[in-house]
């Protein structure tokens, strides 16, 4: 794994961020801060927590040979262009038990005593408000993830509303069910509207295209509005992998931090 050569790029050790539950592996995280951060050192800056954090860099031997999803040069070069505000990235890497951390376990209406969530929320938020120029207001706090990186995503920012404002789910594994054998879309039907700004997209080759547009649909039908709360990207001959989402990660960011959606 080749992670960051740069002094804005930060490896917290897992003994710096232990889990509140012996359930659930410790682990490093990764803190990127923005150029910005050095020249305005009393200034706070938003904070996107990402999943399969390993994955994020620019690396281009990692992810089964598609190479890492070059986050860190995406946001500066974005931020640098003026499309998006300077953001702090939160890599939280994935473990052997990836499913069992990244999926609800008991049901899709329950947040609660769940690993995963606890060490996100409790334990991660915390400590990089802490240590790192981070924004704290819900509105300026992000979670990112693809596949069922994405759909944890997704789930934490409702279940979790207090922490996250805005969520961007790439290829969202939206076949799982929980213990109820309910799907997320099901889940999705029983909700209501909530303050939350959502990007979602997927890819139209083994990328669970259909899936992912029944979910798109029961948002439209809470009154997520197109271009307002809510942004969907079909992405043409776009497959399940980390090329793909390179390729398009950029337009979650603009929805998400840009002054205007794309």
């Amino acid at each position: 794994m080749q992670l960051p050569d740069s002094p804005r790029f930060h490896v917290v050790v897992a003994d710096a961020v232990p889990p509140r539950t012996g359930k659930f592996s410790p682990r490093p995280i990764y803190v990127y801060l923005p150029e910005a951060a050095a020249r305005q050192r009393r200034k706070k800056f938003p904070v996107i927590y990402c999943q399969d954090g390993q994955n994020l860099w620019d690396d281009p031997d990692c992810c089964f040979g598609h190479g890492g999803w070059y986050l860190n040069r995406i946001v500066d070069e974005l931020a640098a262009d003026g499309k998006i505000e300077p953001v702090i990235l939160v890599g939280i890497p994935n473990s052997d038990e990836r499913y069992r951390d990244y999926t609800p376990r008991q049901s899709f209406h329950d947040c609660r005593e769940h690993p995963y969530a606890d060490f996100v929320c409790e334990v991660v938020k915390p400590y990089v408000e802490q240590h790192f120029p981070a924004k704290k207001r819900r509105g300026d706090v992000a979670v990112l993830g693809s596949s069922l990186g994405g759909l944890v995503a997704l789930w934490l920012a409702h279940q979790r509303a207090e922490n996250f404002g805005k969520v961007a789910c790439l290829s969202g594994a939206f076949q799982v069910r929980d213990r109820h054998r309910q799907a997320f879309v099901e889940y999705l039907a029983s909700i209501r509207h909530q303050n939350l700004r959502i990007y979602l997209d997927s890819g139209t080759v083994g990328d669970g295209v259909r899936l992912t547009r029944k979910v798109v649909a029961q948002y439209r039908a809470r009154d997520w509005r197109d271009g307002v709360d809510l942004m969907y990207l079909e992405a043409k001959g776009h497959e399940h992998n980390e090329r793909c989402w390179r390729d398009r990660v950029w337009r979650s960011l603009v929805f998400l931090f840009g002054s205007t959606a794309v």
